[in-house]
C-alpha cells in the first residue's frame, strides 16, 4: 500500500514538474511579429514572471513630462527612501493635455529629450516607459488636450487629409523619431499610448461619464490601429511592447481593446481608497495578456497610501501583477508609507535586479 502510495506520489511530482516546465518553455512573443530580438526577449520574460515564487513584480516610477518637469528627481528619491531605484521609469513626451500659453504648432507639444536619461536607465538596469498625453489636433491652440471633441470631429482627426488628420500625423511623425532614438541604441520601451480612454477627461476617450458610446469606441480603436501602423510599419519601430491601460474607476474597461495584435501588456490606472476592492483585474487579465497596474495611487493625496498594504493586496488579489508604476509627487514612495518595506520585499525587482550581466535574469526562479 505505502509503496502504492509512493508510487503515485512520485508520479504526480513528474507531472506537476513537467507541467511546470512547459509553463515556463512556452514563449510570449510580442504583437508586433518583426520585434527586435531584445523585446521578444523581455516579452517572454515580462510573461513569465507571475511563475516565480520571488522577483516577479517589478517597481515602477514617472519622472515627468518632458517639456515640462522630466528629471531623475524621482528616482533619486525613492533611492534615497528605499534604498533602491525604480525597475521601470516612465517618461511623458508630450504634456499636451497642462494649462499651457499657446502654443501655435502642435509639433511643439512633444519633446523627447528625456531619452538621453532613458537610455542611461536601460544600459544600467532598468526599463524605459512612454506615455503620452496628447494635444487635440482638433483645437487650432494646444495648450490642452482634455476638452472635449464630437465623433465628427475625431473623424477628422482620422483623415490625413483634413486639417486635423495633419496635425494628428505630425505629432505621430514626431513621437516616432523619439522612438527612433531609443530603437538605434537597442533600447525596449513599454509604450503606453491613448490612456484612460473609458473615462471622460481625455480628448481620446468618452465625453460623459460612463456613459457608452458605440461610434466613439469605435473611432478610438481606429485611432489606436492606426497609430500601431504608424509605429510599426511605417517607421519601422520594432523596440515598442504595446501597453493598453483602461482606469478602473469606469465601466467599458475592455470595449475599447484595439485587438490581442495590437496589445502586449494590459494594465489598470487605478487610484483607489482601499487597495483590495480596485476593479477590473479579472475583467483585464481575461484578455490573455501580462497584467500590470500602469498608474497607482491614492485618491486622498494625503500621504497615507501604504505600500507595503498594496502589495499585500497584489499577493491576495492580484497575483498576476507583474509591475506597477507610480504618477506624480503626490503618490510617490517618498511621501507615503511602507515604501522601504515595498521594495525590499523578496517579491520586488528592482533596477539592477533585471539583469544578469548582459542577460536578463533566468525565467524560472
Amino acid at each position: 500500500m505505502y509503496k502504492k502510495f509512493g508510487i503515485s506520489l512520485l508520479l504526480t511530482l513528474l507531472i506537476v514538474s513537467s507541467f511546470s516546465q512547459a509553463v515556463s518553455a512556452h514563449t510570449f512573443n510580442p504583437a508586433n511579429p518583426k520585434a527586435q530580438s531584445t523585446t521578444k526577449e523581455l516579452m517572454n520574460w515580462l510573461a513569465h514572471l507571475p511563475n516565480r515564487t520571488e522577483n516577479r513584480i517589478l517597481s515602477g516610477a514617472f519622472g515627468g513630462y518632458t517639456n515640462a518637469s522630466f528629471s531623475m528627481t524621482e528616482a533619486n528619491r525613492i533611492k534615497n527612501a528605499t534604498g533602491q531605484s525604480p525597475a521601470i521609469y516612465g517618461c511623458d513626451y508630450s504634456s499636451g493635455w497642462l494649462e499651457k500659453p499657446y502654443i501655435s504648432d502642435i509639433t511643439d507639444t512633444i519633446d523627447y529629450s528625456c531619452n538621453s536619461d532613458l537610455i542611461s536607465y536601460w544600459k544600467s538596469g532598468g526599463i524605459p516607459q512612454i506615455s503620452l498625453h496628447l494635444a487635440n489636433p482638433a483645437s487650432s491652440t494646444f495648450g490642452k488636450n482634455a476638452s472635449h471633441i464630437s465623433n465628427s470631429e475625431y473623424e477628422k482627426i482620422l483623415d490625413p487629409s483634413t486639417t486635423e488628420g495633419k496635425r494628428l500625423e505630425a505629432v505621430l511623425n514626431k513621437v516616432a523619431d523619439g522612438l527612433e532614438q531609443l530603437k538605434n541604441e537597442g533600447v525596449p520601451v513599454l509604450f503606453r499610448p491613448l490612456h484612460e480612454m473609458n473615462g471622460e477627461w481625455f480628448w481620446w476617450g468618452l465625453t460623459d461619464y460612463n456613459q457608452k458610446d458605440s461610434e466613439r469606441i469605435s473611432l478610438y480603436k481606429q485611432l489606436y490601429h492606426k497609430i500601431y501602423h504608424y509605429m510599426t510599419d511605417k517607421r519601422g519601430l520594432n523596440n515598442l511592447l504595446w501597453v493598453y491601460s483602461p482606469d478602473a474607476n469606469r465601466d467599458f474597461k475592455t470595449d475599447f481593446y484595439p485587438g490581442s495584435s495590437y496589445v502586449d501588456v494590459v494594465g489598470l490606472d487605478a487610484y483607489f481608497s482601499d487597495d483590495f476592492t480596485v476593479q477590473g483585474y479579472d475583467e483585464l487579465t481575461a484578455l490573455d495578456k501580462p497584467f500590470a497596474f500602469t498608474e497607482i495611487g491614492t485618491q486622498k493625496q494625503d500621504g497615507n497610501l501604504d505600500y507595503s498594504s498594496f502589495l499585500n493586496a497584489v499577493k491576495e488579489k492580484y497575483p498576476k501583477t507583474i509591475y506597477f508604476l507610480t504618477w506624480d509627487e503626490a503618490h510617490s514612495p517618498a511621501v507615503n508609507k511602507g515604501a522601504s518595506s515595498f521594495y525590499n520585499d523578496s517579491w520586488t525587482l528592482n533596477k539592477g535586479e533585471i539583469w544578469s550581466g548582459s542577460s536578463l535574469t533566468p525565467i524560472a526562479e
